[in-house]
C-alpha cells in the first residue's frame, strides 16, 4: 500500500492505493483502497500529513503481510526426553559405541512408546528428534548389542544397587519359551513349552531374574536343554543372591523348588477348599458405603505348613468372569511354599510377569542366531528401563503400578509447533500425570504453552 495524490487542481485528493499485477501479462493495475479527502485542506490543517500518511501505510502493509503469512503447525511426540533422562543417569554412552548411540536410542524408544512387535520405524505422529533404521543398520546394530550382553547386565546392576532397594537376600526367576519361525518371520514366546516344532522353527528358553521390585537383574537364553539347578546356582554366586522363588504358570516346573504359582480351585487339597468356602475369616477390602455391599474382599489358608494360599474375590472380576464364562465368579487363587512372602508381593510380582513374553516378541524379521541374541539384549534394556519407571511411580516400590501407564508417560505427550515466518512457538498437549510426575522426580523443567521452539529443545534435550 502506498499514499498517492490525484487529481488536478483544487481538486487534488489523497488516497491510499495498491497495484497489482495483471495476471499473464507485465501490466499492473492500480487499485483504490481508500480516499482520504482533499489535499488542500488536509495540507493546511497538517503540513506533514503526507510524513504521517506513509508511516501509516507502511504500517497497514506490515500487518497485512503478517495477516496473510501462512501458519504451517507440525504435531510431534516428546516423552521420549523421560528415556533419554533415564538413560543420561544410567550412563549408557559408557556402554555402547559412540557410532551406534542415536540408533539404540532410537530402538529403545520405539519398542517403549511405539509398538511392541514392530519398533524399527517412526509412528504416524513422529518422536521429535528420532529418525527411522534401515533394515540393514537395525541387524548390524542387534550383533553389536549381541556383543554388550554382559557389560550392559553388569552395569545396570550397578546402577539398580544404587538407585533402588534393591537387596541380595531374595529374587525371583521367571521360565519362558520362545520360537522363531523363518517362514512366518515371527519370534513370539509362551509361558509353556511348544508341544511341535516345524523344519522353519527356531526353539529356545529364556530365565529371567528379577529383583522385588521387578527390575530385571540379568537373563539367560538357552537354545538346547539345560540344568536348570546349575544354571541358577551359577545365578547365585554370580550376583550374591542368597534364595531364588519361581515365579510359575507351570506347574511341571516348580518340584523341589521355593515358588510362587496361581492355582484353580478344584486343584487345591480338599481341606483349602472348606477353608475357602466358609463364612469366616474373610476380609473386606473394598464396600459400598451407601448400600454397604461388599465389592472385594480377601483370605489366607494354610495347609499343613506346607502350602500357603491367598484368595481374593472382586465383584468386577465376577462380571468380566460370567461375560467370558470361564467359570471362575470372581475369585482367584495363588500359592507359595514360602511363608514368609507377603500377598502383597505375591500379588507384585505376578503382574510383573503377567504376558511378559509379549515384551519380547517382534515381527517381520529375518533372524539368525546372533540377531535373535542382540534382540532379548535390546528387550532386556527395554524392560529395564520401563520397570524403573513404574518403581519411581510407585513411589520408589511402595505401590504398583500397571506398565501402561509408564508406557504412555513416553507415547501419549505431544508438542503442537505452530510456525509463523521465521518464529516457530510450541504448545504442548495430552501430558499424562505418569509423565509429570516423571518429569519432577526425573527433574525435567516444565514445558510451558507458547514457549519458543529453542526454549523447548533446550528444555527435554533430545539431541545426542
Amino acid at each position: 500500500m502506498y499514499v498517492a495524490v490525484t487529481g488536478r487542481g483544487k481538486a487534488r485528493v489523497i488516497q491510499f492505493c495498491e497495484q497489482h499485477r495483471i495476471p499473464g501479462t507485465k501490466k499492473k493495475k492500480t487499485i483504490v483502497i481508500r480516499t482520504l479527502g482533499n489535499y488542500e485542506k488536509m495540507l493546511e490543517k497538517n503540513p506533514n500529513v503526507l510524513a504521517e500518511l506513509k508511516e501509516e501505510a507502511k504500517r497497514f502493509t506490515e500487518q497485512k503481510k503478517e495477516k496473510t503469512k501462512e501458519t504451517s503447525t507440525s504435531l510431534f511426540r516428546f516423552g521420549h526426553s523421560l528415556v533419554k533422562k533415564v538413560w543420561e543417569e544410567m550412563d549408557l554412552n559408557s556402554i555402547f559405541e559412540e557410532k551406534f548411540l542415536q540408533d539404540i536410542f532410537s530402538l529403545v524408544v520405539y519398542r517403549l512408546g511405539s509398538s511392541y512387535t514392530n519398533f524399527r520405524t517412526n509412528r504416524k505422529t513422529p518422536f521429535a528428534n528420532l529418525e527411522s533404521i534401515s533394515y540393514e543398520n537395525f541387524y548390524y546394530i542387534l550383533e553389536h548389542l549381541a556383543e554388550k550382553k554382559e557389560s550392559l547386565i553388569q552395569h545396570l546392576g550397578k546402577f539398580f544397587n544404587k538407585k533402588t532397594a534393591r537387596s541380595n537376600e531374595l529374587a525371583y526367576y521367571h521360565i519362558s519359551s520362545y520360537n522363531y519361525n523363518s517362514y512366518w518371520k515371527d519370534l513370539h514366546g509362551s509361558s509353556r513349552f511348544f508341544l511341535q516344532r516345524e523344519k522353519e522353527d527356531l526353539p529356545f528358553s529364556m530365565v529371567l531374574l528379577l529383583d522385588r521390585n521387578g527390575i530385571p537383574i540379568s537373563y539367560d537364553l538357552f537354545t538346547k536343554k539345560f540344568i536348570l539347578e546349575q544354571q541358577l546356582e551359577e545365578v547365585k554366586q554370580k550376583s550374591g543372591i542368597e534364595k531364588l522363588v519361581i515365579l510359575s504358570a507351570n506347574r511341571n516346573k516348580i518340584e523341589k523348588k521355593e515358588y510362587i504359582l496361581p492355582v484353580d480351585f478344584l486343584d487345591l487339597p480338599f481341606s483349602l477348599q472348606l477353608q475357602i468356602i466358609a463364612e469366616e475369616d474373610w476380609t473386606i477390602t473394598e464396600k459400598n458405603e451407601e448400600s454397604e455391599e461388599v465389592l472385594s474382599k480377601e483370605k489366607t489358608v494354610h495347609f499343613n505348613n506346607q502350602l500357603k494360599v491367598y484368595a481374593s474375590w472382586s465383584k468386577k472380576r465376577a462380571f468380566k468372569d460370567y461375560v467370558e464364562g470361564n467359570q471362575k465368579n470372581g475369585y482367584y487363587y495363588i500359592s507359595t511354599n514360602d511363608f514368609s512372602i507377603k500377598n502383597t508381593e505375591m500379588l507384585k510380582m505376578f503382574q510383573h510377569i503377567w504376558n511378559i513374553e509379549e515384551k519380547f516378541r517382534i515381527t517381520n524379521v529375518d533372524f539368525e542366531r546372533k540377531h535373535i541374541h542382540g534382540h532379548f539384549c535390546l528387550c532386556f534394556l527395554c524392560l529395564c528401563i520401563i520397570r524403573y519407571f513404574q518403581y519411581l511411580l510407585g513411589s520408589e516400590g511402595k505401590a504398583s503400578i500397571p506398565m501402561i501407564y509408564a508406557n504412555k508417560a513416553i507415547s501419549n505427550p505431544m508438542i503442537l509447533i505452530e510456525k509463523k515466518g521465521k518464529e516457530s512457538r510450541i504448545h504442548p498437549i495430552h501430558l499424562t500425570n505418569s509423565y509429570l510426575k516423571l518429569a519432577n522426580l526425573l527433574e525435567i523443567p516444565e514445558i510451558k504453552d507458547n514457549m519458543s521452539l529453542e526454549e523447548f529443545e533446550a528444555t527435554v534435550s533430545l539431541l545426542f
